[in-house]
């Protein structure tokens, strides 16, 4: 864990954890030849984000970490299809989503919004979208969802990221990961 300071360029989150080559397979969906002036995520910030939990002191990460696993022992590897590109127009950004969410990935989701929710200083989302940012300052007139070819992924890895940004730009780092694990 990084040194007992928080600012606001150090925010932190639960995520899915793609391995290097899911990242990669998602990164082709990436296309700046359709939306040249997006900017795009780089191919090592592609994750699914379960529940952000904005600047936190660290013991409060680490407590909250040490919850999340008691909670991930439990749960088996999760089975994902993104099949369909889509933004958030307040916010700007083109994602890549699941129309059809995993029941397995949405009870997982809401298991660790419940423990975060002592830890938030903001309000939680209403409606959870399972979906991976492909590109942020994103503005365009196509209509919303448009499907995308299938991709199938197994998520096998849970993380607890920071958010680093610096003159390159916004980095996403895991500092505490957990495989989870088939059940028979």
């Amino acid at each position: 864990m990084p040194e007992n300071r928080v600012t606001l360029d150090d925010r932190c989150f639960l995520s899915l954890k793609f391995s290097p080559a899911q990242q990669r397979l998602l990164h082709t969906y990436q296309q700046p030849g359709l939306w040249p002036d997006a900017k795009w995520h780089s191919v090592d910030n592609l994750h699914l984000t379960l529940v952000f939990l904005g600047p936190q002191a660290v013991t409060a990460q680490q407590e909250l970490w040490s919850k999340s696993l008691e909670l991930l022992r439990e749960h088996p590897p999760v089975q994902l299809c993104f099949d369909q590109y889509s933004q958030f127009n307040q916010a700007k950004i083109l994602y890549l989503g699941v129309s059809k969410p995993n029941p397995a990935l949405m009870a997982l989701q809401q298991q660790l919004q419940q423990l975060a929710l002592p830890y938030l200083h903001t309000p939680v989302p209403e409606h959870f979208v399972p979906h991976v940012t492909l590109a942020r300052k994103f503005q365009s007139s196509t209509l919303f969802p448009q499907p995308a070819p299938p991709l199938e992924l197994l998520c096998t890895e849970v993380a607890l990221y920071h958010s680093i940004s610096s003159v390159q730009g916004v980095s996403y780092q895991s500092v505490e990961t957990y495989t989870l694990v088939p059940k028979d």
